[in-house]
C-alpha cells in the first residue's frame, strides 16, 4: 500500500472508536517490547497502550520507556506492588477508549483481531463484550498453538456464548468460558460493572466477568478465525506459581452476594434464574466434595461413637441430610462387621 493511501485509512480510523489496552506488568520486561509490537502490527491503528508497572524489579522502566519514545500511543505508569488486579484498575483510570482490552505483558494479540472486534460492534451495537478464539503456545513457540493451557490439546473447549445471563451465566458459573485478553469491552459496560477487586490476586478474570454477566452484560463470541488472543506458557507464569482453590471459593461467596443484590433491586425472574444455578452448582460441588471425604466422614462418626448429635448436625448441614445418612448408614456396616471394635 502506497504511503498516502496508508495515511488515509489511519486518518480514516482516527476518527473511529479508540481501543484501550491496558498492560499490567510485573518483571516481564523481556516479553513487553513483543506485547507492545503485537499492538503496533495491528490492521485497526486508533488504539492506545497503558503500560501498568507494578512494582517491577527487572528493567521494565527501561524497556517501557523505550516503547514510549517509539510510539505516542503507548503510555507508561508506575505503582508499588499490589497486584494484577490494582494494576488493571490503574490502566482503567487512565483509559480514554471508548473500548477496553486487557493484555498481560507476556501474551499477544493476533494483527487483526481489534479491527474484527470493532466490525462486530458496529454490526451488533447491543453486544457489550465480543470475544474470540484463544490459544496457548509455549514461550517463543508462536506458530505451535494449544487450546489448553497444559498444551495437550487442539480441541475447542469455550463454548459458543450470543446473549446475557440466561446463556451466559450457566457457562460461566461452572468455570472462565475465556482468556482475558480474547475479550473487548464496552468502556460503558466498565463504568457499569466498576474496578477489579483487589483482593483477589488471581481468577481476578473470572470474577470480573461473573459481575459483567450480573450487571446485563450481553456477550458475543467472534467467529473470526484470524482474530486470536494467544497466551505465553513459560515457567515465570502466575498460573504455574497460583493455589487457585481459595479465589475459586471467594468468587463463589460473591456470586451469592451479587444473588442478594438482584432479589433486592426487584428482579424477579433474574434472581429465580441465578439462584436456582448457584443452588445446583453448590449441590454438585457438594456432592463431589462428600464423594472425596466419605470414608473420613465415616471415620468421624465411628469415632463419636455412632450417636453424638453434634456431629451428625454438623455433617449434615456441611453434606446435606440425605448424604448425612449415606454415611451414617456406611459407618453403621462398618461398626457390624468390625462387631464395634473401633
Amino acid at each position: 500500500m502506497a504511503g498516502d493511501e496508508m495515511g488515509q485509512v489511519f486518518s480514516c480510523q482516527l476518527v473511529e472508536q479508540k481501543v484501550s489496552v491496558i498492560i499490567p506488568c510485573y518483571n516481564y520486561a523481556r516479553f513487553l517490547g513483543r506485547a507492545v509490537n503485537s499492538l503496533r502490527e495491528q490492521s485497526y491503528q486508533n488504539w492506545e497502550a497503558i503500560i501498568v508497572d507494578d512494582g517491577s524489579t527487572d528493567n521494565t522502566e527501561e524497556v517501557a520507556s523505550i516503547l514510549v519514545g517509539e510510539d505516542s500511543r503507548v503510555r507508561y505508569v508506575r505503582q508499588r506492588n499490589a497486584g494484577t488486579s490494582e494494576a488493571k484498575n490503574a490502566g482503567i483510570r487512565l483509559a480514554q477508549g471508548e473500548f477496553v482490552l486487557f493484555l498481560d505483558a507476556d501474551d499477544l494479540i493476533t494483527p487483526n483481531k481489534l479491527m474484527a472486534h470493532i466490525e462486530h460492534f458496529k454490526k451488533s451495537p447491543n453486544i457489550d463484550i465480543s470475544y474470540s478464539r484463544f490459544r496457548y503456545f509455549e514461550d517463543v513457540c508462536e506458530d505451535k498453538l494449544f487450546t489448553k493451557l497444559d498444551l495437550s490439546s487442539i480441541k475447542e473447549w469455550s463454548k459458543v456464548i450470543d446473549g446475557r445471563y440466561e446463556v451466559a451465566f450457566p457457562v460461566f458459573v461452572k468455570g472462565n468460558n475465556m482468556a482475558i485478553h480474547s475479550a473487548v469491552i464496552k468502556r460503558s459496560l466498565v463504568d457499569k460493572v466498576g474496578f477489579f477487586d483487589v483482593n483477589m490476586r488471581a481468577l481476578e478474570d473470572w470474577d470480573y466477568w461473573l459481575r459483567c454477566i450480573l450487571r446485563g452484560a450481553y456477550i458475543s463470541f467472534l467467529g473470526d478465525p484470524t482474530a486470536i488472543a494467544l497466551t505465553r506458557v513459560h515457567p515465570g507464569s502466575a498460573t504455574h506459581k497460583i493455589d487457585f482453590s481459595n479465589y475459586e471459593k471467594v468468587i463463589y461467596e460473591k456470586m451469592g452476594v451479587e444473588a442478594a443484590r438482584i432479589h433486592k433491586e426487584g428482579d424477579e425472574r433474574f434472581y429465580a434464574f441465578i439462584k436456582k444455578e448457584i443452588d445446583a452448582l453448590k449441590r454438585k460441588r457438594r456432592n463431589r466434595l462428600f464423594k472425596k471425604k466419605k470414608g473420613e466422614l465415616q471415620g468421624r462418626i465411628l469415632l463419636s461413637g455412632l450417636s453424638d448429635y453434634g456431629e451428625l448436625s454438623a455433617i449434615a448441614r456441611e453434606f446435606g441430610l440425605l448424604n448425612c445418612f449415606r454415611v451414617y448408614l456406611g459407618a453403621l456396616i462398618k461398626y457390624f462387621l468390625h462387631d464395634g471394635d473401633f
